[in-house]
């Protein structure tokens, strides 16, 4: 019991400093923070940041545990070419849900916080959970090519179209983008045009 109540506790700390944290990158650059300033909007003492996590950073790369959740939670059914292609599109529906809910946090948090370290951090951790996923699948399947190159490849493209999305940049919406995911998945990127009749 006393176990449960520890692990309750701890939870609840983390929840207050990540909700903290994106509160105030909501209104300033995330290099503008300070850890006294998540410490005074958690209402928490610096001596338990500290107890938790190492500095800023470390708090950072636990908010963004958030996309791990999503690629836990969507099961590759199986390790076949299908199987991979659909886990791939059921990850990116719950990744453009989730988006989608929060635009307007993502946005803020996007225009605010251009510098290098924030996205650099999402992209690091896009590609991780990716290649995680591309190596389970390497006893069932031959990938053309190495699959870090893949993982950096997609978790790049990942993040070019949906920054451009959130800053307003694209002509599309967002199902017109799942679905572009999903004729590049499942279709050649181009075929030869027909000639027309004259």
């Amino acid at each position: 019991m006393l176990e449960k109540k520890e692990d309750l506790r701890i939870r609840r700390t983390h929840k207050l400093l990540s909700d903290a944290l994106l509160t105030l990158m909501n209104q300033k650059p995330f290099d503008k923070i300070t850890v006294r300033d998540i410490c005074d909007t958690a209402m928490i003492h610096r001596s338990t940041f500290y107890t938790h996590f190492t500095d800023k950073y470390a708090l950072l790369q636990y908010c963004l545990g958030e996309f791990k959740t999503v690629f836990d939670e969507t099961d590759l059914t199986e390790n076949s070419i299908n199987g991979y292609r659909q886990y791939y599109l059921s990850v990116a529906s719950s990744i453009a849900a989730e988006i989608q809910n929060n635009k307007s946090v993502y946005q803020t948090i996007i225009k605010k916080n251009q510098e290098e370290s924030v996205m650099q951090n999402f992209q690091n951790e896009l590609e991780r959970l990716i290649l995680e996923k591309l190596e389970k699948c390497q006893d069932t399947l031959e990938f053309p090519v190495p699959t870090e190159f893949l993982s950096t490849f997609y978790a790049g493209a990942c993040m070019s179209v949906l920054v451009k999305w959130l800053k307003g940049e694209a002509s599309y919406t967002m199902d017109n983008l799942l679905k572009f995911l999903e004729l590049m998945i499942y279709q050649p990127i181009a075929i030869e045009k027909k000639p027309q009749n004259i």
